[in-house]
């Protein structure tokens, strides 16, 4: 259902996104587990049931990438901290596979969009990232570790 061409219920997440875009083909995007096709194609329905783009609703996966001082590192022991795997791949290859990255929410967040929620969506985004590695950062609470200090809270209620 629509009215004036969004679908009702949905919060639209173009006043969430912010200006820059990636540093270049080269930069990494990180994604923390869960690293399973079906848990992603869930966060894409999840994500759909809350958001729209361009007036419809949004399938997307969320990911951090190396931006503005962000580097992997600092991304593991900030944001990915609680998290015991993880696996990156580059920007220039999801843009050369077709996928569309939004900045949305605060530094590093990112947007992956995927073309609907199926398993099939989910599963050829996740062959796109590399082995699973081990976060050498995990620890059980949120004690800042010494490494650069940035804002890390979630707002808008979008998970990671």
């Amino acid at each position: 259902m629509t009215k004036g061409g969004k679908f009702l219920g949905l919060d639209p997440i173009e006043p969430h996104l912010r200006a820059e875009e990636p540093a270049g083909h080269a930069a990494l995007v990180v994604r923390g587990r869960p690293l399973a096709a079906e848990k992603l194609a869930e966060h894409a329905r999840r994500q759909s049931r809350a958001f729209s783009y361009c007036g419809r609703p949004m399938f997307s996966v969320s990911a951090d990438a190396t931006v503005a001082g962000w580097t992997l590192d600092v991304i593991l022991s900030d944001r990915l901290w609680s998290r015991s795997t993880y696996a990156t791949c580059t920007v220039g290859l999801l843009r050369e596979e077709g996928y569309k990255l939004l900045p949305t929410h605060q530094e590093p967040h990112f947007d992956i969009l995927l073309p609907g929620g199926r398993l099939e969506d989910a599963a050829a985004l996740l062959a796109l990232f590399g082995e699973t590695l081990h976060n050498p950062y995990k620890r059980r609470t949120q004690e800042h570790t010494g490494g650069i200090e940035h804002g890390t809270a979630r707002k808008g209620g979008h998970p990671l």
